[in-house]
């Protein structure tokens, strides 16, 4: 497995830990996770806020701006309120209920303005010759009519319980743990709640109203072991003209029980309600409408057969609550920060009416961990098979599709279906992902400068570390490169004439040049091999003249050595005579060695042909030899060809030896040209077997000063080949190639 590859797998595998990670969050209800599904549920609503149907048998008679300033300021005598209760009753109003408790006697009343004034000695005023009270007229406008009223729980402790007119029939486990409790309750005159038809919470709990914002509204709290419905519960069954209504449990409906009770559900009259597992339901609200709202003026000025007013009220559930500035009843929603409550419980009896609830069923959270798990592999699959990039664009894709499904659900089928957590999941596995990657990659970019940092030029580590895959195949791979040989004449004769210090302090100074030689043409130096150095080029950075700067950095290799060893003679040490050998061909380079030492360097045969071409520079006498594949490469250099050779270890397979006498500018000279032709005259009549003449023109070479290329030594060896070739006879196949016997 090559190194991408497990790089791969690592952010894979990362990528899959923490979508396994993203999608326990839907066990544990996180409540991040929830503030941001409302928060987009919450967008929903104010995109899609629910259609409104006038037609929806739903009314809210309010206690607004123009009835206070008709009938003064709030509360009003309750023979006003009875007064309003008879006319909505006499209009044909299904049901009435009110938004409101009415815990306090009436004030307003005769017999408590006695009281009041009889405190500070003031005669009374005359009471209701039959004795009624305030509270007994509206108690009397109760009685045997539709009424429901409120109740307010309290997480106070109070020995105070609403009067509600039936109590629940339970269906399978019993939900009461679900269910929110209360400690207490502010609770309506005894008069009035046995006179009403219906005593109803108008609580919303704290649990529904995460960040002050209503989402939902339990339809069934508890008081003790009393439940107490909810205002839009008992209106609809006293609407409806149910006996009572039905809570089911979690294994009311053929469930498989749980560990903890839940609700799954209440029926009241034809109407069978999905609730969550505390029994509230979700509001999709469709904002404030005039069409909705009756004012309470209008209902009291008016003609009880008034045809018009007849029709907005008749068969009609009748909703009585404040919804003028200053009256205290509001609460913040979806769609506003400032709605009366009365709107709320309007919003959800409509629901209710129309079967149009929001709906979060059971299998929403494992569809949710599924579509997790399902974005997280879809991540993973594509870590591994494609790219980084490709995982992004997946993890967008997902950003756009999840939120676009989710809603589809919420405004075509009124189903919640949260989308963070899918999200999360994309997001966490790309991110998780390519943290890895990047961690891996900058791990790799450390390794790759840590061990080129001093045989390759900075510019190169950078460009190598930035993208180590397009440098660097992993494992290693097959490239044509330029090999270059650098070794010392006579090492052994400078180690014997040198104490031990000054022949460290011999070789820093050689070794530093020359290496910085070899940088400077970005060259890859392989390894020091005491005075010997080897490197290449086109590896670990692809370069496609290779050939070209392996030659001039061997050019200053040898302008290197003349620098150095000036200052060498200046301090009395021995100079550093060099020979170089280059050779072009076929390699493979990787990291290789021990498990627990690899470097990243070359073999192969055109390695070793490379180092026999600077074993040759000795017998020719030139600095730097070059092959045929080299020359071919670099053309327009001061090449001359100086032979056919046959490298130890090779036999059979002759080669071209080019000496090097510079750059293309000494290529161009008058100089170079005549010991080239001269050279090449040469050459060519001992390849003819024409000794005499070829004697005569390697003779000339030797004994002329040379002016741009040292062949002298060259001729010279060229001249014992011709002595040694006159003392036997040829045979016939002698090919004029030289066949080295030692390195």
């Amino acid at each position: 497995m090559t190194s991408a590859s497990r790089a791969r797998r690592r952010a894979a595998l990362a990528a899959l830990l923490v979508t396994m990670l993203i999608s326990l969050l839907t066990w544990q209800n996180a409540p991040f996770v929830r503030r941001i599904d409302n928060a987009i549920f919450d967008t929903f609503q104010r995109v899609a806020p629910r259609p409104y149907d006038p037609a929806t048998p739903v009314r809210i008679v309010a206690i607004d701006r123009l009835s206070l300033e008709r009938y003064g300021q709030w509360p009003w005598p309750r023979p006003v309120l009875a007064d309003l209760t008879e006319r909505l009753t006499a209009m044909g109003a299904r049901v009435v209920g009110f938004d409101m408790v009415f815990s306090e006697p009436d004030r307003t009343s005769p017999e408590e303005i006695a009281r009041s004034l009889e405190r500070f000695g003031i005669a009374p005023a005359a009471a209701y010759a039959d004795g009624r009270t305030h509270d007994r007229i509206f108690a009397d406008a109760l009685q045997g009519r539709p009424i429901v009223l409120g109740a307010i729980l309290t997480g106070e402790h109070n020995d105070r319980r609403p009067a509600v007119a039936v109590q629940p029939s339970t269906l399978g486990s019993d939900p009461r743990l679900a269910l929110p409790a209360f400690n207490g309750a502010d609770v309506n005159r005894p008069e009035l709640a046995a006179a009403a038809a219906g005593v109803a919470s108008v609580t919303l709990t704290a649990r529904d109203r995460e960040e002050g914002i209503i989402r939902r509204v339990p339809l069934v709290s508890k008081v003790d072991d009393m439940l107490v419905p909810a205002l839009t519960l008992d209106v609809l069954r006293v609407g409806e003209g149910a006996s009572g209504y039905l809570l089911r449990g979690s294994d009311g409906g053929g469930e498989i029980g749980g560990i903890e009770s839940t609700v799954t559900g209440i029926r009241v009259g034809p109407h069978v309600l999905q609730t969550t597992a505390d029994g509230a339901v979700w509001i999709r609200y469709s904002g404030i409408r005039p069409e909705r709202t009756v004012s309470a003026a209008t209902i009291l000025d008016g003609d009880v057969d008034d045809p018009f007013l007849r029709w907005r009220i008749d068969g009609h559930f009748i909703l009585i609550g404040a919804t003028a500035p200053g009256l205290g009843d509001i609460v913040a929603t979806p769609m506003s920060a400032s709605v009366p409550g009365v709107e709320v419980h309007a919003e959800i009896l409509e629901q209710i009416i129309d079967g149009t609830l929001l709906t979060r069923p059971d299998w929403a959270s494992g569809a949710e961990r599924m579509t997790a798990w399902a974005v997280g592999l879809l991540i993973v699959g594509i870590v591994v098979l494609a790219a980084y990039g490709w995982a992004a664009i997946g993890a967008a894709a997902v950003f756009a599709t999840i939120p676009a499904l989710s809603f589809l659900a919420f405004d075509r089928f009124d189903v919640i279906l949260g989308p963070t957590v899918p999200m999360l999941a994309a997001l966490g596995a790309w991110v998780s992902a390519a943290a890895v990657d990047y961690l891996g990659a900058r791990r790799e970019r450390r390794e790759i400068r840590r061990q080129f940092e001093h045989f390759v030029a900075p510019d190169v580590i950078a460009e190598i570390a930035s993208d180590p895959n397009r440098h660097m195949k992993p494992g290693g791979e097959q490239r044509e490169l330029s090999i270059l040989f650098c070794d010392v004449r006579h090492f052994s004769t400078i180690s014997a004439a040198l104490e031990p210090s000054d022949l460290i302090e011999w070789l820093n100074g050689y070794l530093t040049p020359m290496a910085e030689a070899i940088l400077e043409e970005r060259g890859t130096i392989d390894k020091f091999i005491g005075d010997a150095i080897m490197a290449f080029w086109n590896a670990p950075r692809r370069d496609e003249n290779h050939a070209r700067g392996a030659l001039r950095g061997a050019l200053r290799l040898v302008k290197a050595a003349e620098a150095i060893n000036v200052e060498y003679e200046a301090r009395g040490f021995p100079p550093a005579t060099i020979g170089v050998g280059i050779n072009t061909g076929p390699c493979s380079v990787g990291r290789i060695g021990a498990k627990t030492r690899l470097d990243y360097t070359c073999v192969g045969d055109a390695v070793n042909i490379a180092s026999r071409f600077e074993g040759l520079t000795k017998i020719y006498g030139l600095d730097i030899c070059i092959g045929e594949e080299t020359a071919r490469q670099c053309p327009g250099f001061a090449l001359i060809e100086i032979d056919m050779v046959e490298v130890l270890g090779r036999s059979g397979s002759a080669l071209a030896l080019y000496a090097v006498a510079g750059d293309e500018t000494t290529a161009q000279t008058p100089a170079f040209r005549a010991e080239h032709d001269a050279w090449a005259e040469a050459l060519a009549a001992y390849r003819a077997q024409a000794f005499s003449a070829a004697r005569a023109a390697f003779t000339q070479i030797a004994r002329s000063e040379p002016a741009v290329i040292d062949l002298r030594v060259a001729a010279s060896t060229m001249l014992a080949r011709i002595d040694d070739l006159g003392l036997q006879p040829l045979p016939e196949d002698w090919d004029a190639v030289y066949r080295a016997t030692r390195k």
